[in-house]
């Protein structure tokens, strides 16, 4: 974005956060940068001032709020958040989807995952699996998932993988 964090950018952007469905991507310091601009407003004298502090506080809430119902919704479509996602956020992201999975869900998919994986011996180039799917190119000692078992089966026994 490039531009000083500010008033007008706030308004802006909840503008458009409003306007949408999905999760609009912010500066990663965005939240940080609104803060020292709110709390630069806190000695206001003028009216104007005070009035812009007050309307900026209720509009990061409102941003805020809205941002958090919307990452719910990713997490309940099963849909990871845009990035660069702000850090807090990907850390709410995180908390919703480990509630909603439970606690064997993330070892289960932990687990998948490691059977999935495949370390390369060799680099490759780009080629095409069995499957159709292209893949590549890659380096020596990269380590890559691959769905399909007849792929990870293709890959091991021609000696261009081994299981991670």
């Amino acid at each position: 974005m490039g531009e000083k964090i500010g008033y007008e950018l706030l308004w802006e952007m909840s503008q458009k956060e409003r306007q949408t469905n999905e999760l609009l991507l912010l500066p990663k310091n965005f939240y940080d940068e609104i803060s020292v601009f709110i709390k630069e407003l806190e000695n206001a004298t003028s009216d104007e001032q005070i009035n812009m502090k007050r309307n900026a506080q209720r509009l990061l809430s409102e941003l805020q709020e809205r941002r958090k119902q919307k990452i719910i919704i990713y997490v309940a479509y099963k849909r990871s958040i845009p990035q660069p996602a702000i850090q807090e956020e990907e850390d709410l992201y995180s908390r919703i989807l480990a509630a909603a999975n439970g606690p064997n869900t993330a070892k289960t998919q932990a687990t998948q995952a490691n059977e999935k994986a495949l370390k390369l011996l060799q680099p490759i180039p780009e080629i095409i699996l069995p499957s159709g799917k292209k893949v590549g190119p890659f380096l020596k000692g990269q380590v890559i998932e691959i769905e399909e078992r007849s792929d990870k089966e293709f890959l091991i026994s021609n000696m261009i993988c081994q299981k991670a």
